[in-house]
């Protein structure tokens, strides 16, 4: 891993200085930022996810960095990513991209299987500007249960966020479960008053 280190600082009454540490894996590099026709010529251009997050940091965007990191670790370090991907029902493939606005790494907002052809990836889904974004190209490292060779593309996996129907069974499963450890709670009260009423009673025969 390797450590990139940034100082955020703002004032108000007083000087506030914040030390902020970040592990970026040299992993990112695999993951190429692809250049518009207007930007295969600057220099500059960040060529991988790994220059990226330098750029963020280097420039104090630090909020950008992490986002990217969170989104970045989620996908490199998940166990769906490492094996042969399925297409499961919880799980969304594509092409990815990523937003220089906010940071974040991810399908675009309203990607279809045709939107991979398009030069703008379009919408970012987390903050939805429209034009700071690029293309990303996932590689392989080495050969998987899929025979992949290492340098081949392979898509961005990442979980399907919640539908509303789904969220709402959610909530409604967190309040019953918020509603029995309540009922719980009441009735293992009811009960020790109950045993603190039964012995004073037996006390107080004696």
């Amino acid at each position: 891993m390797v450590e990139e280190k940034s100082i955020e600082t703002s004032s108000t009454d007083g000087e506030v200085v914040r030390e902020i540490h970040l592990k970026i894996s040299p992993q990112y590099a695999t993951i190429s930022v692809i250049p518009k026709a207007d930007e295969v010529n600057d220099v500059n251009f960040p060529r991988n996810l790994h220059n990226a997050a330098e750029l963020f940091l280097r420039v104090g965007m630090v909020d950008n960095a992490k986002r990217l990191k969170e989104r970045v670790d989620a996908m490199l370090n998940a166990e769906y990513f490492r094996e042969n991907p399925d297409g499961k029902k919880n799980l969304k493939i594509g092409r990815a991209s990523v937003c220089w606005n906010c940071g974040y790494c991810g399908l675009p907002k309203g990607y279809t299987d045709s939107s991979k052809n398009k030069q703008n990836p379009g919408p970012c889904n987390n903050c939805n500007e429209g034009t700071q974004t690029n293309w990303l190209r996932v590689t392989q490292q080495g050969v998987g249960a899929s025979g992949n060779k290492k340098g081949a593309e392979i898509p961005w996996i990442e979980i399907a966020p919640c539908s509303d129907e789904d969220m709402q069974k959610k909530k409604e499963a967190e309040m019953a479960a918020k509603r029995a450890e309540i009922e719980a709670n009441v009735k293992k009260a009811i009960q020790e008053r109950e045993r603190q009423v039964a012995e004073k009673a037996l006390r107080d025969k004696e």
